[in-house]
């Protein structure tokens, strides 16, 4: 029976994208047995439960940076001694990790990259277990980058020859895994009403929601005069919307519908959607491109690395996706970016089929391959 250690969570973005890879391995061998390391956090808790995935808790900590050059966060004391806390919480997940790699010997190790895997990563390093690293984003995470140089395979969202800053033979262009019911049977061109108003789904993002949010609000009658929105606003925004649309005119209510969170309905928000505003998270982003979305795309500024920026901006120079600046979001110019899309059919025609291709459906199975191929080859050398 082969054995995987899986590290990953923190963030729904780290944890979706490996029950997808997770869920292809059980497809693959169906008698493989996963650990998954986690940070504790309910959400991973219950996604874990919920997918019967056995997990193990380890302390993690971040290194905090917020892009605003590196003097200034040098000199900022609360963040630094916050970084000097998180260290010590690293250390203690590594020796956590030595101890779970130490009792459940696994054949092989998978990282999704961020805080969780660090820790994990380099215990297995020191441990001489093979792992595999994904790295989401156009730019390699800090985490990634240093477990590359070990790592006996990495497989990347991004065609290998976009990662400007990483030259290694090891990378693999695997794409982002997705969950099945977002590419299943999903329609691959928007179909513009010509009686109705165009649907509009804005989704703010759990992180900087709230620059989103206040422009949408300034703007809501505009644009529920011609449009039908739907809005995720965030946990921390959801509130402060509900109470917008209840001073709303009667006959604008039924054009807005609030949300702070959405999961097993998510796919249906996106069927529903004419156009889709969004974060360029990469989870976000391969959603669309497997629903095949027209998209105004916000990068979330100050995001690590600026990567949502340079994600973003990849895919535009492909023609796949409108970028709109944080910084632009003044006045009416995300209603007027809205407008000028939605009654250009031949516009929102070419940005669905360019974003397509960016959708790469089989990316868990490939990834599960991977992870399969190197516990295979160990058990090999051992036998």
């Amino acid at each position: 029976m082969m054995k995987i250690l899986v590290a990953g969570g923190g963030t729904a973005g780290h944890i979706s994208p490996v029950l997808a890879v997770i869920a292809s391995i059980r497809k693959l061998n169906k008698e493989a047995e996963i650990l998954f390391v986690c940070s504790g956090k309910d959400f991973e808790i219950d996604l874990l439960k919920n997918n019967n995935i056995s997990y193990k808790i380890i302390p993690t900590g971040k290194f905090r940076r917020y892009g605003r050059g590196k003097f200034a966060e040098l000199i900022d004391v609360k963040t630094q001694i916050q970084n000097i806390k998180d260290l010590g919480r690293t250390v203690g997940g590594y020796n956590y990790s030595r101890k779970i790699i130490k009792q459940f010997k696994p054949d092989v190790i998978f990282l999704k990259g961020g805080h969780v895997s660090l820790p994990v990563g380099l215990a297995a390093s020191r441990m001489k277990v093979p792992y595999v690293i994904h790295e989401s984003d156009i730019v390699m995470g800090k985490a990634n980058k240093l477990l590359s140089k070990k790592a006996s395979a990495i497989a990347v969202s991004f065609p290998v020859e976009a990662y400007k800053d990483v030259n290694n033979p090891k990378m693999y262009f695997t794409g982002n895994p997705v969950r099945p019911e977002f590419y299943i049977n999903a329609e691959l061109k928007p179909k513009p009403k010509k009686e109705q108003k165009p649907n509009i789904m804005i989704f703010a993002g759990s992180q900087g929601a709230e620059s989103i949010n206040n422009v949408l609000f300034e703007n809501i009658e505009l644009i529920l005069k011609n449009f039908d929105v739907l809005h995720i606003a965030g946990q921390a925004g959801v509130e402060r919307a509900r109470f917008v649309k209840h001073r709303l005119p009667k006959e604008l209510k039924k054009s807005y519908e609030p949300y702070g969170f959405l999961s097993d309905e998510m796919v249906a928000a996106y069927k529903w959607a004419d156009i889709v505003v969004s974060r360029a998270g990469m989870n976000s982003l391969s959603e669309l491109a497997a629903l095949s979305k027209p998209s105004i795309i916000i990068p979330l500024a100050g995001s690590t690395n600026n990567h949502q920026f340079k994600n973003a901006n990849y895919l535009a120079k492909q023609g796949a996706v409108r970028v709109l600046l944080q910084s632009e979001l003044e006045g009416k110019r995300l209603v007027n970016e809205i407008s000028k899309l939605a009654s250009d059919h031949e516009a929102m025609s070419y940005l669905s089929t360019s974003i397509h291709k960016f959708f790469k459906p089989n990316s868990s199975t490939a990834i599960a391959e991977l992870i399969l191929s190197l516990g295979i080859n160990r058990n090999m050398k051992e036998a």
